[in-house]
């Protein structure tokens, strides 16, 4: 008889949704796997027969009846692995650790410092992940918060890099003549540090009148950067596009002369990926887990933190280079193709679980 995998995400079209589908159909040869997802299926989500989807009650499962609704699904199926990412870890390690559920892995996939840090849900949380078995994060930023943070056990932690599909040959680029496009995709909030570009963005207008800004997301901050680019006289350079689908996003980095990065923080940057796996330039801050993706002046470019007059130069430079710009997006696509391409980052992983599976003691 198989054994059971719990595993919890949102079921869509994103680059997270592909991953874990990915991970989902591979895990599907070997054991039962059952999907618990806080969305619905639709058509274009591809999800093998026999995988078993169980909605949650809740909208976020966080409630009373997201707890009985797990609970019996566990009694029912007898999981021996629950994996939990997101909205679902606090509810999964409370109720599968109650159930003794025999391996229990919470999958931290943003740093602490992107929420509001109140002791009192620090502690909370602290509490919480004392009932796991084994982590999973993105990168070795987010390993070392969750261990100084959370006071997780070094050893319990297992770093596993996010990937997305090569969709290179998919996307079509848009033709914008002479113009150089320089594009930002993500969160519009202050730990983004966007106004940081359009800081450096207003600095290269000048000097070059062929280059247009693309910033594309939403968030708390959108009115605060609109107004910036207003004061600094950007109108007619900026381009605000609001929320796009992946596919929108990915068609933009293709068609952009570099893409730009500017965190203050980050626990991955999967738009560095999407930039380098669409032969795109990368500019991104020299801290946490951009600077593990991007190796300054061999696969793009890295700037000071919060650096204006930084990634000022280090965007006119590629500017003012097309052939260095050229053989930085190529080494950036090939570092993503050996180290971020979904296909090869399943077998990676694959290994990892199969590994856990086998010790699981019935």
């Amino acid at each position: 008889m198989k054994k059971t995998i719990f595993i919890s995400f949102s079921l869509g079209t994103g680059s997270v949704s592909d991953y874990f589908l990915a991970l989902v159909e591979n895990l599907n040869k070997k054991y039962q796997v059952i999907i618990f997802s806080d969305t619905k299926t639709n058509e274009a989500i591809a999800v093998p027969k026999d995988v078993v989807i169980k909605h949650w009650p809740s909208t976020r499962p966080t409630k009373w009846v997201d707890g009985v609704f797990l609970y019996r699904n566990i009694k029912k199926y007898r999981p021996s692995m629950t994996i939990s990412i997101f909205g679902s870890v606090n509810i999964f390690l409370i109720v599968g650790f109650l159930c003794g559920v025999k391996t229990r892995i919470a999958w931290i996939r943003t740093l602490s410092s992107q929420f509001k840090q109140k002791n009192i849900l620090v502690f909370r949380k602290r509490l919480l992940y004392k009932l796991a078995t084994n982590f999973v994060t993105n990168s070795n930023a987010t390993k070392e918060d969750v261990n100084k943070k959370f006071y997780v056990p070094i050893s319990k932690i297992m770093v596993l890099p996010n990937s997305i599909r090569d969709f290179y040959s998919d996307i079509q680029s848009v033709n914008y003549a002479n113009i150089k496009v320089i594009t930002y995709a993500g969160r519009l909030h202050k730990s983004k540090g966007v106004e940081v570009l359009i800081k450096a963005f207003s600095k290269i207008c000048a000097p070059f009148a062929d280059v247009k800004l693309i910033i594309i997301g939403s968030g708390e901050e959108e009115s605060n950067l609109k107004k910036l680019v207003k004061d600094l006289k950007l109108e007619e350079f900026v381009d605000f596009k609001g929320n796009l689908s992946r596919n929108k996003v990915l068609e933009m980095f293709k068609s952009s002369y570099l893409a730009v990065v500017p965190s203050h923080s980050e626990a991955f940057g999967y738009t560095v990926i999407e930039a380098m796996s669409m032969k795109t330039l990368i500019i991104g801050a020299n801290n946490t887990g951009i600077k593990e993706i991007i190796r300054d002046n061999n696969t793009g470019l890295l700037f000071e933190t919060n650096q204006v007059n930084d990634l000022h130069e280090k965007i006119s430079s590629a500017l003012l280079n097309p052939e260095v710009r050229n053989k930085l997006a190529i080494e950036g696509y090939n570092h993503f193709k050996n180290n971020y391409e979904t296909s090869g980052a399943i077998k990676r992983d694959l290994y990892y679980f199969d590994n856990l599976m086998m010790h699981i003691n019935e």
